[in-house]
């Protein structure tokens, strides 16, 4: 007796809607592109907007807010600003969930959510948490090299979701059922990390790092708990000038060329890093980020 799976005309009804479906998607992504070419005015884009593309569009406000908000705590020094910084992202979460809820229950696919969402996630979780990241105190060239990977990393791997979402397996709602790589928004763990040494103390203002005296604002005396100065986990210096500067005399053409001099200020220019070592956690990401192998389940 043959199998169910196998029965011919059960397989060639199945191939026949599978067939249909992608004739479907094709002719409805026709007639989306369709509608924003040939449709004319000022407003035709918004007029094309679903009700999911505009909570999209409140994720990317939620990330240029915190943009703005960090960007005023290099300024004005006040914890407030940060505090604010790091809340927004947040919010951007629960639109970006929102949105996808919205969609399905709605049952309306638009070509544009796709891009929108990918965007509004590289701003809020991408972007946002990377210069909350600097404000607090990752400014040495070597954190915000650490800091742009992330965000290059973050924008590769929103590229690679875009074209091969569709390969991905989905449940019967139309969700896919896991993580190609860690996903981006996952950066809300950081800036959990972010909050927790802004609540601690442990963070640096323009002019250096906080030092406890005066009750911190906004926080309360949670500083008193862990002390110390500067982001979590400390720095990490490495100074290999030496072995630099003896590198470069090795077989006599350079010293024969420059002074010592300018060979040993080359060597203790280059031949010196800090970091801090947070920075470290951020670039771990960014390779989870890009793991074709690493899958998560999805909620």
């Amino acid at each position: 007796m043959a199998s169910v799976s196998n029965a011919p005309g059960l397989r060639q009804r199945v191939g026949s809607d599978r067939k249909e479906s992608r004739c479907d998607l094709r002719e409805d992504a026709e007639q989306q592109l369709k509608r924003f070419i040939e449709t004319n005015g000022h407003f035709s884009l918004v007029r094309n907007f679903h009700l999911a593309d505009a909570f999209t569009l409140m994720n990317g406000f939620c990330g240029a807010q915190s943009i703005y908000m960090s960007a005023c705590f290099m300024v004005t020094g006040n914890p407030l600003h940060m505090w604010r910084a790091l809340w927004f992202p947040l919010f951007g979460c629960l639109f970006d969930f929102l949105d996808g809820k919205i969609a399905r229950w709605r049952r309306s696919s638009s070509m544009l959510g796709q891009e929108l969402d990918s965007l509004a996630d590289l701003v809020s979780f991408g972007v946002a948490p990377t210069v909350a990241a600097f404000a607090m105190g990752l400014r040495y060239p070597l954190d915000t090299l650490c800091l742009t990977v992330f965000v290059c990393a973050g924008i590769a791997r929103l590229a690679r979701f875009n074209i091969t979402a569709a390969n991905i397996p989905h449940d019967s709602q139309g969700k896919a059922r896991y993580f190609e790589g860690m996903p981006i928004p996952s950066s809300l763990a950081l800036v959990g990390v972010l909050a927790l040494s802004l609540m601690l103390g442990r963070f640096e203002t323009a002019t250096g790092a906080w030092v406890p005296g005066a009750p911190l604002p906004y926080t309360g005396t949670w500083h008193a708990y862990l002390p110390g100065s500067g982001l979590l986990l400390g720095t990490l210096h490495v100074d290999v000038s030496d072995a630099l500067y003896r590198a470069l005399q090795v077989g006599g053409l350079l010293p024969r060329l420059f002074r010592p001099l300018t060979l040993a200020a080359f060597a203790e220019c280059c031949g010196r890093f800090t970091m801090h070592k947070f920075s470290l956690v951020w670039l771990g990401w960014s390779v989870a980020m890009l793991s074709k192998t690493l899958r998560i389940p999805k909620p």
